[in-house]
């Protein structure tokens, strides 16, 4: 019984938690996609990480990673970056339990939160250790594993150690060329041109700014021709010989940024315009964009205080919404204890009840095994009292009828003979009522009462023929042992049937049997 309680509530926990498994699953999927399609929408994708953290207990490691990862790259674009690291550590360890070779990816955003920190010994590990799972892991051509020499690059850049930086950005422009990912292409012109200009190369710079210009004019991305714009103004604003140039784009380059809002490109490309006009001595032009770029500093500086209160309420709900979660955990923890507890009580009194009850039935058993033996034993000793009576009957029978056939000469003599005949009847009946009597009631007390609870108008010699009748004895033996006619015995048979309500194909003696 224990085995299949137990069995029981294992298929049922198993069976309960598959199905909320399947279903929490495929929710906490929708989720994630709802938090990438809004990642610009702060509050919107805040709600929607916290409700799927709420099922990440009942989901695969597969949708944990997804949803890890997908959460740190939300605070990551919002620059929380420890919140950010919090979940990107989350998704390596299960990875590295899982997937080390396609750690990755996790590992670059790690270090990429770092380098965003200014932490550059920390960002550095964690890019190196990022490039070395994708080489050795032999990932081909993968966007995400090319950004990583991209990224090393520039750390290598602002080391100085251009040459180191200069071999990843070219393979990192191979790599892309090979994935025909134009924007990256992009990038990686642009950087390189960036560590032409530390190197003193200003011609091969303004070269790869120009494969630039042209690769961002195929795809009509105003932003990085904006940007490649200020590079390639920035290097001729350098040169003596080149002003013209410098102004031709710097000026295309604020043209762009203003027209589309990007603030940050038309901050520096105004900053360097009112060098230009400075050179050219033109104040009126130089203090025109001279307000404009302390209006977009202003500005920049007041999103950036914006965004560090905005991180900084974003950091103190998420700790408080943390903690709300380990408290609702705990929570659920406790009510699961308390749950296994009672199933565990309630397990405990069932196995009692159980063994209680078959302890009862034993001891009901032993007791009915101890009254069928002693009934057995009372049935013996009834039909050896019966033969006994029966011998004796036949042996006062025979005795009666030669005491009758003597013909004593002497009165005295005849007298003896009918006192030791009244003796032999006296003794008869005295066995019959005495002995027989009690031996009937002890044979099978249990049937008298329910004779007498249906049938109470029975009367004693009536019961003592339904034990006769039980007992299987024939109207001639019950004849011997009651000292009645047979005759008399069919009689009394006959009005006990119609007492019983039986009908002439019934047996009388299988009805009693039965009761």
């Amino acid at each position: 019984m224990r085995t299949v309680l137990a069995l029981f509530f294992v298929l049922f926990a198993l069976f309960f938690n598959a199905q909320n498994g399947k279903n929490s699953d495929a929710y906490v999927k929708h989720l994630v996609n709802l938090i990438r399609e809004n990642n610009n929408n702060r509050i919107k994708s805040m709600s929607y990480i916290q409700e799927a953290l709420r099922f990440e207990k009942e989901i695969p490691d597969s949708t944990k990673i997804e949803l890890y990862v997908t959460a740190g790259n939300c605070y990551k674009d919002q620059e929380s970056y420890y919140l950010a690291l919090s979940y990107y550590y989350k998704a390596l360890e299960i990875k590295n339990e899982k997937q080390s070779g396609r750690a990755f990816t996790i590992l670059n955003n790690i270090g990429g939160c770092y380098y965003a920190m200014g932490n550059y010994k920390k960002a550095r590990y964690f890019w190196e250790q990022a490039l070395n799972k994708f080489e050795s892991n032999k990932a081909g051509q993968n966007v995400e594993g090319s950004l990583i020499y991209n990224n090393l690059a520039v750390l290598e850049k602002e080391h100085g150690n251009y040459a180191r930086a200069l071999e990843m950005l070219k393979e990192f422009k191979s790599r892309n060329e090979i994935l025909k990912d134009t924007f990256n292409i992009i990038i990686a012109y642009e950087n390189i041109a960036d560590v032409n200009v530390k190197l003193k190369e200003p011609d091969l710079a303004i070269a790869n700014l120009s494969k630039g210009i042209s690769l961002a004019k195929k795809i009509n991305s105003d932003y990085d021709l904006a940007s490649l714009y200020t590079d390639i103004g920035t290097i001729y604003l350098a040169s003596p010989v080149r002003q013209d140039s410098s102004y031709y784009y710097l000026s295309n380059a604020f043209n762009i940024a203003n027209r589309s809002d990007f603030s940050d490109i038309k901050l520096s490309s105004s900053e360097k315009l009112v060098s230009y006009f400075e050179k050219e001595k033109d104040f009126k032009s130089a203090l025109y964009y001279l307000h404009i770029a302390k209006s977009l500093s202003e500005t920049n500086i007041n999103k950036e205080n914006a965004k560090k209160v905005s991180r900084l309420e974003s950091e103190f709900e998420e700790k408080n919404k943390q903690k709300e979660l380990l408290q609702q955990q705990k929570k659920r923890e406790r009510y699961f204890i308390f749950g296994i507890i009672v199933l565990l009580l309630f397990s405990v009194i069932v196995l009692l009840m159980f063994k209680l009850q078959k302890s009862k039935s034993e001891k009901k058993a032993a007791e009915n095994r101890l009254l069928s033996k002693k009934l057995n034993e009372k049935n013996k000793e009834l039909a050896n009292n019966a033969v006994k009576m029966m011998q004796a009957s036949e042996i006062f029978q025979t005795t009666h009828k030669e005491l009758k056939e003597m013909d004593p000469k002497y009165e005295d003599d005849r007298k003896m003979i009918s006192r030791i005949i009244m003796d032999f009847k006296k003794g008869s009946q005295a066995l019959n009522k005495s002995d027989f009597e009690k031996l009937f009631i002890e044979t099978d007390e249990d049937f008298y009462k329910k004779l007498l609870e249906r049938y109470p108008s029975l009367t004693k010699n009536e019961l003592r023929l339904c034990v006769f009748l039980r007992q299987n004895l024939s109207s001639k033996e019950i004849s011997a042992i009651t000292q009645q006619s047979p005759h008399s015995i069919v009689v009394a048979r006959s009005r006990l049937r119609k007492k019983l309500g039986l009908e002439e194909s019934q047996s009388l003696s299988n009805f009693l049997i039965q009761l």
